[in-house]
């Protein structure tokens, strides 16, 4: 009992100090049960073949399908669109959400689904994200307790039962207790999260300890002024060519952002629209919807040369189409990156950096001196301090922060 007792302290030690895996230290503290004869390798190895354990790795996977169908994003989207900008509406609903997805998924499932999602929407309402993710953890377990696979102990409980000869629970056995719950805890973490988790930057209206704010970024470099989207008719003189064939950015100036386009299966549950980052390969095919940066005579003259429709009609007191879509941060994103004086960069053109090529992100801007350089980019050398405003995958532009 005392050896027990060590192993399950030095475990639960090391559980908070999280500087070794959670899974190392389980699998650790089970050999250590088995060498000093606690217990059986039988013993021992049979909870894998637990039902609750089978379970709790198929909510694993739904929660991973979630992500990969594009549900989250949409959850993300119309959260936001409800939401507004009201911060106790986006408090109400994330809770409400979050407990819903917690009914039938595992905490820890439902948390990674919500966190980034969190992240985001706190990034875009201009609210420090610490003020929604405590909530966001107790609204996981509140959701939990609505269902029978909501929680590992539900299912415990359950089998339980169940061995000791008596009826099973069934699916919303725990739901009264559970909305009961949900609603007193909703309603008692309202205050206590503007009261505790409020930070001094949110009295001010301002979050900008991480730096600029996506949509603070996408104002300064003005990119919906000289963002245009058009698409690729049936008879356009580009389809089936790739990027680097056309050589767009010499010809007209201009640069492909974005392509997007519907996919070729139809079913209901997977992403409606593919989002891609345009790079030297990507081939265009017909209907593709092209985001476009750069002046808008330059635009307009590849469309005429090459056959392609407007989308956003909306004209201005220019009499020019304008952006009418929304900048949209998910898979693909943008960020501000300082030049290094070592870099190697330095004095390069951007024509020749090979930043599309090694990094597959596109350079949209660079602020110098207070001042921003919008067009005609491609021949504009950096120069040290430049501040480069790039747009990519999320992951490539995380890749940045690896170079000097």
């Amino acid at each position: 009992m005392v050896v027990t007792l060590i192993i399950l302290a030095v475990s639960a030690i090391f559980f908070v100090n999280g500087k070794i895996r959670s899974d190392l230290v389980a699998l650790l503290a089970l050999i250590s049960l088995m060498v000093f004869n606690i217990l059986t390798p039988a013993e021992a190895l049979s909870g894998f073949s637990n039902s609750i354990v089978i379970m709790m790795i198929g909510l694993f996977v739904v929660g991973g399908g979630i992500f990969q169908t594009g549900l989250a994003k949409m959850i993300s989207s119309k959260i936001m669109s409800l939401a507004g900008d009201s911060q106790s509406k986006l408090f109400l609903l994330l809770m409400l959400v979050t407990s819903g997805i917690g009914a039938f998924v595992s905490n820890t499932g439902t948390v990674a689904l919500m966190l980034p999602i969190v992240v985001s929407l706190a990034m875009n309402s201009n609210t420090h994200p610490g003020k929604f993710l405590m909530p966001l953890a107790f609204a996981s377990s509140m959701g939990g307790m609505m269902t029978l696979i909501g929680t590992p102990p539900n299912l415990v409980i359950n089998n339980a039962l169940i061995d000791a000869g008596h009826k099973g629970l069934s699916f919303f056995s725990f739901l009264p207790v559970g909305i009961i719950c949900v609603v007193l805890g909703t309603l008692l973490l309202a205050p206590l999260s503007k009261l505790f988790l409020s930070k001094d930057d949110d009295k001010k209206g301002t979050v900008k300890k991480g730096g600029k704010s996506l949509k603070e970024l996408a104002n300064e470099y003005q990119l919906a002024q000289n963002l245009f989207r058009v698409k690729v008719k049936p008879d356009s003189l580009l389809i089936n060519q790739t990027l680097q064939e056309l050589n767009i950015t010499q010809k007209y100036n201009i640069s492909i952002l974005e392509v997007r386009r519907k996919p070729t299966t139809q079913n209901p549950f997977l992403k409606t629209i593919n989002q891609k980052v345009a790079g030297p390969e990507t081939i265009i095919r017909e209907n593709d919807i092209l985001y476009l940066l750069g002046s808008f005579e330059s635009v307009q003259k590849f469309i005429e040369e090459n056959k392609l429709n407007w989308i956003d009609t909306h004209q201005t007191e220019e009499s020019r189409p304008a952006f009418s879509g929304k900048l949209m941060f998910d898979e693909i994103g943008i960020a501000e990156v300082v030049l290094m004086s070592n870099s190697k960069l330095v004095n390069q053109p951007i024509k020749k950096s090979g930043f599309r090529e090694k990094y597959n992100v596109n350079i949209l801007g660079i602020q110098r001196h207070k001042e921003y350089i919008l067009q005609n980019l491609k021949d504009e050398k950096m120069q040290a301090g430049d501040a480069l405003l790039v747009q990519g995958e999320w992951n490539n532009i995380a890749r940045l922060n690896e170079e000097q």
